[in-house]
């Protein structure tokens, strides 16, 4: 229990929408009962100290609002064993803290996506630890868990939070007090790091030839860290796993110039691409400024196409700080490159998200469905809207010479693939 000292100190200090002392003073000592009684004593600590920060007020007198947030609360096991029962009070904390609350309803029961699907959040967290589009905040990915022993999904409010080589699973019921729907959970989320760092995690993915550490190389050798790190606004990562890389001979013999092209036609700059809003026939301009296409089977494969190349998504939606990777089991060698088209795609998506004036805080809310067998006449219409969505996203973007015919390739494939795969 926090000294009773300490906590009247910190809900002096919380003056909140010009509401009175006293109701502000209520709300928090209700909260502070609230998470003690529900086993978050450390959590409670962790929000006292940061109010004792320059930003944490902020943070904190949000909360005492008529606004609805989801916050996922680490249990005080995950504060013991994470060496922050007693947290430093900075703006990392602050940070930390941002991270886990989402300004939304979110039930663990009903709204969070199946298996093999994700629910995108978007939490509190941003800058200057988040280098995303038009001043995007940070998400957190979750989805349904599944029973250990048959792989199904449990459908009981067990979820799981998917970091990049961690998963925080619910460690108990949620419950809500006032606007706040807590659900506690058994891990301190980790803020997303930048892609380098990232890519450089064990445990990405099931094996350790599916893991991403070969593309570090990859990138260094094309001298694109910088490109992909600091000048990239929110992008996209679509990155070979480690075998990809290693075993793509043909790859290893191009020029630096074509490698720099390869690894550009993997990444879309200033669009920051989540599972949910990928849909069949989605049609996007690489960084080296030729059509990517991505399309998905009735089985809920996932695939992603460049050119005459083709590789299935392995795991989506892993956040880094500047965007989003999924893994992918080929790299697509295709050296061409349209830097006019690339810029001008860029800039576009640059000058979308700037003038934005919504905000969805979260997709993919449980509505998305499992993918089901399709009728050969709803496979052959997906099949014509995918490749009309893909032609029509071509001839708007495609503006140089050759630029019809470019376009026209492109609405074949995606006709071609669409027949075969969705």
């Amino acid at each position: 229990m926090l000294k009773s000292t300490l906590l009247f100190s910190a809900l002096l200090s919380l003056s909140v929408q010009a509401l009175p002392a006293d109701n502000a003073t209520a709300y928090f000592s209700g909260l502070e009962s609230s998470l003690i009684n529900n086993g978050l004593s450390g959590l409670w600590n962790a929000i006292v100290v940061a109010n004792h920060t320059d930003i944490g007020p902020d943070l904190i007198n949000k909360l005492y609002s008529d606004d609805q947030f989801t916050i996922y609360a680490p249990n005080n096991a995950a504060w013991d064993s994470s060496g922050l029962s007693q947290p430093p009070a900075n703006g990392d904390l602050v940070s930390l803290l941002s991270y886990h609350i989402v300004q939304a309803t979110l039930n663990s029961s009903t709204d969070i996506a199946p298996i093999r699907h994700h629910t995108i959040a978007f939490t509190e967290l941003r800058s200057p630890t988040v280098d995303l589009p038009g001043d995007q905040t940070q998400v957190i990915v979750l989805e349904t868990a599944v029973n250990a022993t048959t792989g199904q999904d449990v459908n009981d409010g067990t979820v799981l939070v998917r970091g990049g080589n961690w998963n925080a699973t619910s460690a108990g019921e949620q419950f809500v007090y006032s606007n706040l729907h807590i659900q506690p959970i058994d891990k301190i989320l980790a803020v997303p790091s930048p892609l380098l760092k990232i890519l450089s995690q064990s445990g990405l993915a099931i094996a350790a030839n599916l893991g991403a550490t070969s593309a570090i190389s990859a990138i260094s050798d094309a001298d694109l860290n910088d490109t992909l790190s600091s000048e990239c606004h929110g992008c996209t990562f679509f990155i070979p796993v480690n075998a990809a890389i290693d075993g793509a001979t043909n790859f290893t013999g191009l020029g630096n110039d074509e490698k720099r092209n390869v690894l550009l036609n993997h990444v879309l700059n200033g669009s920051t691409v989540y599972s949910p809003d990928l849909n069949p026939g989605n049609a996007y301009i690489t960084s080296a400024g030729m059509p990517l296409i991505y399309l998905a089977d009735d089985q809920g494969k996932k695939f992603v196409s460049v050119g005459q190349y083709r590789a299935s998504i392995l795991r989506s939606d892993i956040p880094v700080s500047n965007g989003v990777v999924h893994l992918i089991d080929t790299l697509m060698i295709e050296s061409q490159n349209n830097h006019e088209r690339a810029d001008s795609a860029a800039s576009s998506a640059a000058s979308e998200a700037e003038s934005r004036t919504t905000t969805t805080n979260v997709i993919g809310v449980g509505n998305t469905q499992a993918p089901s067998t399709t009728s050969a006449t709803q496979t052959s219409s997906a099949a014509t809207a995918s490749s009309t969505q893909a032609e029509s996203f071509a001839l708007r973007s495609m503006r140089g010479p050759g630029d019809i015919e470019s376009a026209l390739k492109v609405s074949i494939i995606a006709l071609v693939l669409g027949r075969l795969w969705i």
